[in-house]
Order: structure tokens, then C-alpha cells, then sequence
């Protein structure tokens, strides 16, 4: 009884606190950024501003995340976390290289081959950091299928707006 006299009023403080910080539990990371994802694509809702997905209309095979985390990491530790090797299995990096964004912002590419409960699968991924805060977007679809043009340019649209 004490322990919910005490959680009650903490929970509502820290709600309180986020909302007026604006917090936004929906929101999405590409909030900030010039990103958009290909025209057609419908979007899953934002999960708290750090996570979000967009998938085309006409099936389920390819798919277009982004990623926002609120502190800088390195494109290293990113490859080697247990969440995107969950996802695409036996990750292959075929090819890494920095690249230049939004005229002069420097960006980690990546290309790669690996296997899913889809089959097996392309990701190009771009990584970046702007504004103290890191942001990762990756590309993924089936390895015989072409490329969306949109998809592969909206990975490189990590550009702060002004």
C-alpha cells in the first residue's frame, strides 16, 4: 500500500516533467531532419522519437528504418549488436566506406548481404551524427529484386534542418 502511495505521484511527476520538456512517446526521429521516406510508403508510428519504419505498398519484403539515439556511436558498435544481427543473420559487410552528406557532413556507408526469415537480403545503411546525436538509416530488400531509387536516396537524407 505505502509502495503504490509513493509510485502514483512519481509516475505522474516524471509524465508531467516529459511533457513539459516535450517529450513525444509517437514522435518520430526523422522530426528535425530533411529525411522522407519514398512517396507511397506508409510509415509505422514513431516509437518515443528513437525508432521508426516505412514499408511499400505492394508488399512486405523491403523495408526503410531509421534510427535515432540521443548519444554519438560508432558505426563499429553498431555493426556488431545483437539487434541487427538478430535481424539479418550472417551479415556480410561488403562494402564500408565515409561518405559526404548535405554538402560536407561526414557519414559512415555501408552495403551488405545477409539472411532473414524473408530470405536473403540487401541493406545499405548510412550512419551520421549531427547535433550531439547519432542517426541511422538502413535500406533493406530481397537480392534479386531492384532497388527503389527513393528508398536508396532517402538513407542519405540525414541533413539537419536549418
Amino acid at each position: 500500500m505505502k509502495l503504490s502511495k509513493r509510485v502514483v505521484p512519481a509516475f505522474w511527476c516524471a509524465v508531467g516533467a516529459c511533457v513539459q520538456a516535450g517529450c513525444s512517446f509517437s514522435g518520430s526521429p526523422a522530426d528535425g531532419l530533411t529525411f522522407h521516406a519514398p512517396p507511397g510508403w506508409s510509415a509505422s508510428p514513431g516509437i518515443m522519437g528513437f525508432m521508426q519504419f516505412w514499408r511499400p505498398p505492394s508488399n512486405d519484403h523491403e523495408v526503410l528504418m531509421l534510427f535515432r539515439s540521443p548519444k554519438p556511436l560508432r558505426a563499429s558498435d553498431v555493426l556488431s549488436t545483437k539487434e541487427l544481427q538478430g535481424t539479418l543473420h550472417d551479415m556480410t559487410v561488403e562494402r564500408r566506406t565515409t561518405i559526404q552528406i548535405c554538402g560536407n557532413q561526414a557519414a559512415s556507408y555501408f552495403e551488405g548481404r545477409g539472411h532473414s526469415a524473408k530470405g536473403d537480403e540487401k541493406t545499405i545503411m548510412v550512419m551520421t551524427n549531427t547535433r550531439s546525436v547519432t542517426y541511422l538509416a538502413l535500406y533493406v530488400r530481397p537480392i534479386d529484386r531492384a532497388p527503389n531509387g527513393a528508398a536508396q536516396a532517402a538513407v542519405r537524407e540525414l541533413c539537419a534542418k536549418p
